[in-house]
């Protein structure tokens, strides 16, 4: 499939036209092809485009679509054809190399109409490169092709240069599919060059994390602010193992994004448990310092530390109590830990519906009678979030 499914959701540069003057103009639209077989065979998993869309996010520009395409030249100049007629900033990553299945440059060499040539300064830098290490293979010379339209994207950790072509509105830039190669080059050639040839505006996100209500119970109960989030504002929400997040973002002022944030803390009370980069660790040592417990300890049986391991990182806060370690017990005998708090935690077996239950109890200057709580998942997500399930219960006033 190409990229025409996205054609028509694709917004306009006038699309977020509004009276407020916070509201800013919709930013630059980029589409990023992944190329190589192995992508689509499974044998690689394609790191690039997650690295790719968090960089472009921060920097003030707007990934659409990702798609990745096998080692054909006939499929990648098609795509590459496509995607400059929709998009403002095409990236590609992989088939740089110098075997006869790197045909990237041969792809966009045939979308632009342009004829490869040697780049004697590009082909002097191999030889250099290659200087130490003996004689260079001759099929390293394909790394020094070039189409005159092409500026050559320098690689100071591989043998493939990139490429940045500017033509005819629409900006397309080359990299290499090694992650360490990408990356650098990404950081010093591409990023640097975006804000000299675009207009951008970063991207501003808060994101509310809630515990204790399913992603569709939440999504219900702030229908309103999901689907009219504000002028200039998109909203999100995702289901993770420390509740349901509901994110808010906008390229205009951060100011905007006050009101729909206030929304959800009204809407949902003590469900909320933190915002943006909070972890729910910190939190809920946070929630008992001002009770009474300068320390907490933990005691947990068939969740293979899953407790321990967060409250470990758990950030530090001013106040909060201090964690001193925890107990695994897979037998039910071991003792409990000594601390002004002791945070004990079970998971028990599936109900007759299969459902998960979690059993939680805080024991000392703070105290909390046992309780059972229903999660949700399996394997390793089962039991983390029975260890976040356990941290709601601690960082809740207890009843």
């Amino acid at each position: 499939m190409g990229f025409a499914a996205w054609r028509h959701g694709l917004p306009s540069r006038c699309a977020n036209a509004s009276a407020d003057p916070r509201v800013a103009e919709p930013a630059p639209r980029a589409l990023l092809l992944s190329i190589g077989s192995e992508l689509l065979a499974g044998e690689t998993v394609d790191a690039n485009a997650a690295f790719i869309g968090r960089e472009l996010a921060a920097l003030g520009v707007s990934l659409d679509g990702v798609r990745q395409l096998p080692d054909d030249r006939a499929a990648i100049a098609a795509a590459f054809t496509e995607a400059r007629g929709i998009a403002d900033l095409v990236l590609a990553t992989g088939g740089l190399g110098p075997t006869h299945d790197d045909l990237t440059r041969e792809g966009l060499a045939d979308a632009l109409g342009e004829e490869l040539t040697a780049d004697p300064q590009l082909e002097a830098l191999l030889r250099d490169r290659f200087g130490a290490l003996g004689r260079m293979p001759e099929s390293n010379l394909r790394q020094a092709l070039r189409v005159p339209s092409a500026e050559a994207l320098p690689n100071p950790i591989g043998s493939a240069p990139g490429w940045w072509v500017d033509r005819e509105g629409a900006v397309v830039a080359l990299m290499p599919g090694v992650p360490s190669e990408m990356r650098r080059m990404f950081a010093e050639q591409v990023a640097p060059r975006l804000p000299r040839r675009f207009e951008l505006r970063p991207l501003h996100v808060r994101t509310v994390k809630t515990f204790g209500i399913g992603e569709s119970a939440v999504a219900e109960m702030v229908g309103d602010l999901l689907e009219r989030p504000g002028p200039g504002v998109s909203a999100g929400i995702y289901a993770r193992d420390d509740g349901v997040h509901l994110r808010f973002s906008t390229r205009g002022d951060a100011s905007l994004l006050a009101a729909p944030v206030e929304g959800v803390h009204r809407l949902l009370g003590e469900a909320v448990w933190g915002l943006d980069g909070d972890d729910l660790g910190g939190i809920a040592l946070a929630a008992l310092g001002p009770r009474g417990a300068a320390t907490v300890a933990s005691w947990e049986a068939d969740t293979r530390g899953a407790l321990l391991a967060i409250l470990a990182g758990a950030a530090k806060r001013d106040g909060a109590a201090r964690y001193l370690g925890g107990v695994l017990d897979a037998g039910g005998a071991a003792p409990l830990p000594v601390a002004d708090v002791v945070v004990q935690l079970s998971l028990l077996p599936q109900d007759a519906h299969g459902r998960s239950r979690v059993r939680v109890a805080l024991t000392g200057s703070v105290s909390l009678p046992m309780r059972e709580v229903r999660i949700h998942g399996s394997g390793e997500q089962r039991l983390r979030r029975a260890a976040y399930a356990a941290l709601d219960q601690l960082r809740r006033r207890p009843q």
